[in-house]
């Protein structure tokens, strides 16, 4: 009976497990998705720059996804050498990113205009500062909705916006 019961769990979180990873992949095809409807937004791409960026892009992203990794916060460094180490690990991946959008600008140029391939990479710098404000990241500290801050930097607390 015990055997059966410890299957069943097994099976269950195996499940459980499956559906996350499913809700994962859902959420960044919605989040790039979003992007793309971003980039056509600001960038006025016509349906015929739409279906030429796009492949372009999920190859540039998928570029800057292994170029970069995936990032996690780290504590407060206990020593000089553990806190120079990040901030070399910090480096190393913004110079990967770098070289990424270099090696992307020629395709990229091939399907926009001028002043669109030049505000492509401003457009992407506006959507990830964005992401970082809703997740609370480097500059999300007061993100929008977060109590006593009014929506902003040094607002008044307990003070949203004003109708």
């Amino acid at each position: 009976m015990k055997r059966y019961f410890i299957l069943s769990l097994l099976l269950l979180a195996a499940a459980f497990s499956g559906q996350a990873q499913e809700k994962g992949e859902g959420v960044n095809e919605k989040f790039f998705e979003a992007k793309i409807r971003e980039f056509v937004y600001q960038l006025e791409l016509t349906d015929a720059q739409k279906t030429a960026f796009v492949p372009v892009y999920k190859k540039y992203d998928e570029a800057m996804k292994a170029a970069v990794g995936k990032h996690e916060r780290q504590g407060k460094p206990e020593t000089k050498e553990a806190a120079a180490a990040i901030v070399k690990a910090r480096i190393e991946r913004q110079q990967k990113a770098q070289a990424v959008r270099l090696d992307y600008v020629d395709a990229f140029a091939e399907v926009l205009e001028p002043w669109q391939l030049l505000k492509l990479f401003k457009v992407e710098s506006q959507i990830q500062g964005k992401l970082n404000t809703r997740q609370g990241g480097p500059n999300g500290k007061f993100g929008p909705g977060r109590p006593g801050q009014g929506g902003r930097p040094g607002g008044n607390p307990g003070q949203g916006r004003q109708k």
